[in-house]
């Protein structure tokens, strides 16, 4: 029997039995997976789920929350329809997205119908959607154009659940990050300043760090640590790249230049995982195991395998 959903939260409901109590087939086509979606979708593992990958739409940390749970994600460009389906429950037509806002608290004013089995052919749908199934390659750059839309709009929307150092080992979608260390408080860049000032409208950036040229870039993260003393870790976001000049009392000829973050941590979009108590012994015991010195002669910035591991493996005893 068809049935109409009037308000967000009969839509809401629906949705939620509709995969609750699937034992087939399942399909979620939505514009867009926003922060909360999880609650929505019960049982993930086996889900079908399609979406717009639009920055200020989806979210990527969520579709990484629901991949590694088992769900199937898939993308199609100018996706603008919302329907859930379930081979032996029906299906819902329905104005609203996946996402707490649409769903939950943010008091979006949605409508839906809710269809019995075998009315909607989903099949047929999904011909006309021309999807492909989200790659660790294509979700790089989506989490490129997610951060630059974030910083553009200083933080704007609620930011998405950050998950602890093993969920980013063990998932295979992981945002990427960067290692920087330091062993002394340095100077921020004259330079640093001028662009923050006339880019920014920033007179102080936030933070930065001494760099070489090609060690970082735009939109990096980048897990910054005392060398000396490795439980004082933090994350750095890189606004841009600055050289500085040799006159400079901030100039180091080693680390000619500066990665800056002119904004609080509150603007920026949210990091590969969190820093915590756990996290900062375990890292410490794998900086020691792993050695200072081969630290500071790593040629590149991406944290190595060995390295990646032996906090893996502490994270576990700790």
């Amino acid at each position: 029997m068809k049935r109409i959903l009037y308000t967000s939260a009969d839509v809401r409901e629906a949705v939620v039995n509709l995969f609750r109590f699937s034992a087939g087939r399942r399909f979620a086509i939505t514009a867009f997976v926003g922060e909360g979606a999880e609650a929505y979708l019960p049982k993930p593992k086996g889900l079908n789920l399609i979406c717009w990958p639009k920055e200020g739409g989806t979210n990527p940390d969520v579709l990484r929350r629901l991949a590694k749970r088992g769900a199937n994600v898939f993308f199609a460009d100018a996706l603008h329809m919302k329907v859930y389906w379930s081979e032996d429950q029906g299906a819902i037509i329905t104005s609203a997205n996946l996402s707490t806002y649409a769903l939950g608290s943010g008091n979006l004013k949605e409508i839906g119908i809710l269809l019995p089995p075998r009315i909607l052919n989903v099949d047929r749908l999904i011909q006309t959607l021309k999807i492909r199934p989200m790659t660790k390659s294509e979700l790089r750059d989506f989490d490129r154009r997610h951060k630059e839309y974030t910083v553009r709009n200083r933080g704007l929307g609620k930011k998405s659940r950050v998950g602890s150092y093993k969920e980013w080992y063990e998932s295979q979608f992981g945002q990427e990050w960067k290692l920087g260390w330091w062993d002394e408080t340095g100077k921020i860049s004259k330079a640093a300043k001028e662009i923050s000032r006339e880019e920014y409208n920033v007179s102080e950036p936030e933070d930065f760090l001494a760099a070489r040229k090609r060690d970082y870039k735009e939109n990096d993260w980048v897990l910054r640590f005392n060398i000396n003393k490795p439980s004082e870790v933090d994350w750095l976001f890189v606004n841009y790249m600055v050289q500085v000049p040799r006159t400079e009392e901030a100039y180091y000829p080693e680390y000619p230049y500066q990665a800056v973050q002119v904004w609080p941590m509150k603007y920026y979009p949210a990091h590969p995982f969190e820093i915590d108590k756990v996290f900062r012994q375990a890292f410490a015991k794998a900086i020691r195991a792993f050695g200072p010195s081969r630290i500071k002669d790593l040629k590149s910035c991406k944290p190595p395998k060995r390295l990646r591991d032996l906090i893996k493996k502490h994270f576990r005893e700790a």
